[in-house]
């Protein structure tokens, strides 16, 4: 049951009109007060009582530590930059998602906030109050539901219902469950426009008991709860909210010193300390309270002071750095806390180096194989593969390797490896599935090594630091990675952030090595559902559109053999466009003339 008791944060008018606070009961009064009216927010949370003299003393709920309650957990469905057409059946593939994780729809309220949506859900999990509430819900719903917008930190405000979004000039309005189904987006803008659309076009008297009602649900879903990792606690130092300035840094000093990378933290953290020109006693201070207990004072003096003295500096690609990169970080986008600079003399150098080397036996010409124009992919770019489920782009990737005499090394994370090496087989020899069987069968001594002996396989997903490893130790000239989706990564913050760090590594390694890397990499569920396949259809941020130097598209439909693959990006080559048709019994692409 709510707590009317329980303290809020109360904005009137606009975003800018903050640090002002009331119970849950004096809100829910200027809630109906305001209806159909103007602007208006609450807090994300409610608090305890202390909020109100904490909020008195230091004018602003920033900083709070109270006690945090919650009645009803909002996920916020951004609409960004997704198409009107698109944007309905996204809502409609996440309300499927809540329904799938056993969330009964009773406990699900829609509400249209003027611009995207706010899915409601009653306190299903049993959340209970603590002061670190607002990180279990986090990680919780990071882990369980990750595809709304993160919008859990203690201190967030949300726009409260039946109030104007001055943006759009329209309101955020309730919407019954079995509803939505039926309404197109154009639908639900239009109910939004005003109380009077509302009531005649759209509502029966009864949708109004929403507004306010208590809701009360007997929790059943206490064991998807994702507790937060224990920190240090440390008397001497106190943990505080990150800022947008070397934010891995900060997630390394609230966790606190864990054995067997203590040392290493530190160092790195005493060299943003000096990049930033904290002096060296105020920075060896800090660390001397950061180590207290786990580390030796000699070795935290000796360290810091090595950092200092050494000027040691550490950037995003750093094996500590990455593990807690951070969206939020102002150099997360172009992982350029560190820069390596080079004159002319030693770019010249490299030049040489390049161009002295026979390229042609690097790269891969997907003339070579079908007859089309010159598409040429080089050492060093990363290529991404993409299309709907069903289109054969896995087996389009196999069939390049396949064709093309090079060290490759594949890692096939979503098939078994029979299958994977059966279907290799298919298109080194241009046979059916059948003929395979039967060939190893009439013959246990069967080898195709004269046909695939180039290439590597592995199905185990491994964490990427994994991939790494492998790399530089079979030196491969193609590095396959099908899909993306399965990449492991240690520690991360959401989906798009491990994506994000997925594609950033593999392009590193495109880079580091001078070798070719294929990904594949799916679409996401807007332009399935619609069938619209563009360069924006890759799942995940933006950030692997732009990380990546060639995409290339299979499109087509799952009961035809017919298949276009086009480049939708070529950052340095011309255009490539093919029609082909997807042999299913032999796994092969043939070009129709």
């Amino acid at each position: 049951m709510e707590n009317r008791e329980a303290i809020v944060e109360i904005i009137r008018g606009s975003v800018s009109n903050r640090n002002q606070v009331g119970t849950i009961e004096e809100y829910n009064t200027i809630v109906r007060n305001n209806a159909w009216n103007g602007e208006m927010y609450k807090s994300y949370y409610a608090f305890d009582e202390t909020l109100k003299d904490y909020v008195e003393q230091h004018k602003s709920v920033k900083g709070f530590d109270g006690l945090t309650y919650i009645d009803k957990i909002i996920l916020d469905i951004d609409k960004g930059s997704i198409p009107d057409n698109q944007f309905q059946p996204y809502l409609l593939e996440c309300l499927k998602e809540i329904d799938e994780l056993g969330i009964d729809k009773s406990h699900v309220n829609i509400w249209f906030s003027g611009t995207g949506y706010h899915i409601e859900l009653l306190n299903v999990f049993g959340f209970q109050p603590s002061r670190v509430l607002h990180e279990k819900v986090k990680l919780t719903m990071k882990e369980h539901l990750s595809f709304a917008d993160s919008i859990f930190d203690k201190t967030r405000i949300i726009r409260a219902p039946w109030s104007l979004n001055t943006k759009t000039k329209l309101y955020k309005v309730f919407i019954p469950y079995d509803l939505i189904w039926n309404l197109t987006y154009e639908n639900v803008c239009e109910m939004a426009q005003s109380k009077p659309v509302y009531e005649d076009k759209w509502v029966e008297n009864n949708w109004y008991d929403t507004l306010n009602k208590d809701s009360e649900v007997e929790p059943y879903l206490q064991h998807l709860i994702v507790s937060t990792s224990e920190a240090v606690t440390n008397s001497n130092y106190r943990q505080t909210d990150t800022t947008s300035v070397v934010t891995c840094m900060q997630h390394v000093f609230n966790e606190g010193p864990t054995k067997g990378s203590r040392n290493m933290k530190l160092m790195r953290m005493a060299s943003s300390y000096k990049r930033a020109g904290i002096p060296y006693v105020v920075a060896l201070n800090g660390m001397l309270q950061w180590g207290s207990g786990s580390l030796d004072d000699e070795e935290i003096i000796r360290s810091t002071s090595n950092i200092y003295d050494g000027n040691y500096q550490y950037g995003c690609q750093d094996v500590i750095m990455a593990e807690y990169c951070d969206p939020k970080c102002i150099h997360f986008k172009r992982k350029d806390y560190t820069l390596e600079i080079r004159d002319v003399n030693e770019l010249q150098d490299a030049f040489k180096a390049y161009i002295a080397n026979d390229m042609t036996k690097m790269s891969v010409n997907l003339a070579d194989i079908w007859s089309t124009p010159d598409y040429i992919i080089k050492p060093g770019e990363l290529v991404v593969f993409s299309g709907d489920t069903g289109m054969g782009k896995s087996a389009f990737v196999q069939n390049i390797v396949t064709k093309i005499d090079k060290q490759t090394l594949f890692l096939s994370l979503e098939m078994h490896e029979h299958l994977t090496f059966r279907r290799f087989i298919q298109i080194a020899t241009n046979q059916t599935e059948k003929w395979v069987y039967d060939k190893f069968k009439a013959d246990p001594d069967t080898s195709f090594e004269d046909k695939l002996g180039h290439i590597k396989l592995m199905t185990v997903a491994p964490e990427i630091e994994a991939i790494r490893k492998v790399v530089a130790l079979h030196e491969p000239n193609i590095l396959v990675v099908d899909t993306t989706d399965e990449v492991h990564v240690d520690r991360f913050d959401g989906e798009i952030q491990r994506q994000n760090m997925v594609i950033g590594a593999l392009k590193e390694m495109a880079q580091k090595h001078n070798i070719i890397v294929f990904a594949v990499h799916h679409v996401n569920k807007v332009s399935a559902a619609g069938n619209t396949i563009s360069l924006h259809s890759l799942k995940g941020s933006t950030n692997i559109v732009q990380k990546a130097d060639k995409v290339l598209m299979v499109k087509g439909k799952r009961d035809e053999r017919a298949r276009i693959i086009c480049s939708e990006k070529s950052r340095d080559e011309g255009r490539f466009e093919m029609t082909c048709a997807f042999d299913f019994e032999t796994m092969t692409f043939k070009e129709l003339l």
